[in-house]
């Protein structure tokens, strides 16, 4: 498999409630501020292999901050794997511990989501807005902070990336910033297992177009 996109430029601005604001995460093509992710040989065989591959920020696990990136190549063509992303009804089954995303409304290009995490131990509720840019591809998302939320930032995007032989590298970058006392209600295991599958979670994508619930979308 020979990446179109083996070097990609990417930019997401974190809040300087989360980071000082030297401190950048980008996964954009149009920037007067971006940064090279250069995919080494390993990175390119995992993906080969079908794997998901992710980077964790330096900062990650600071204080009750999480961020970083990760990717995955989907056997699809974008446009279906797109398709999926903004398939709200469907996160329930696609992601694990979703246990809610119900559109509260939309306006042209943006939806409001609700969305609830369930675990044994720690559940969540937060309200997200999503935008669509349709012909880049690219779902950006952010935290409505007027309405009522178990987290304190969230904000981050997927792009879409065409591979020449049909299928599409996905890239998902997020940060979040959650109240300490869910960290320490968490422990170190559970909170470590949880940025994982947050990072990995272009693999629950993968998944789901590359399985038999992918067909609805074709």
């Amino acid at each position: 498999m020979n990446l179109s996109t083996k070097s990609i430029l990417y930019k997401l601005r974190l809040p300087k409630a989360l980071l000082a604001p030297s401190v950048i995460l980008s996964l954009a093509l149009v920037s007067s501020i971006v940064a090279a992710i250069e995919f080494s040989d390993t990175d390119l065989a995992e993906l080969k292999s079908g794997n998901t591959i992710h980077r964790e920020l330096p900062t990650s696990g600071t204080k009750g901050f999480y961020g970083g990136s990760g990717w995955a190549v989907v056997d699809a063509p974008a446009d279906v794997v797109w398709k999926v992303l903004t398939d709200w009804d469907a996160y329930t089954k696609i992601f694990p511990n979703t246990t809610e995303a119900t559109e509260l409304s939309r306006k042209g290009t943006k939806s409001l989501v609700r969305f609830k995490l369930g675990h044994p131990l720690v559940s969540l509720t937060y309200h997200v807005e999503l935008e669509r840019k349709n012909e880049k591809k690219i779902l950006s998302f952010r935290l409505v902070k007027d309405m009522p939320n178990d987290v304190n930032s969230i904000r981050g995007y997927w792009r879409l990336f065409p591979q020449k032989d049909g299928r599409t590298l996905l890239a998902y970058v997020v940060a979040v910033k959650v109240p300490m006392g869910l960290v320490n209600l968490a422990g170190p295991e559970l909170e470590r297992r949880s940025v994982l599958a947050l990072l990995r979670i272009p693999g629950d994508i993968k998944l789901w177009v590359e399985g038999p619930n992918g067909k609805k979308y074709r």
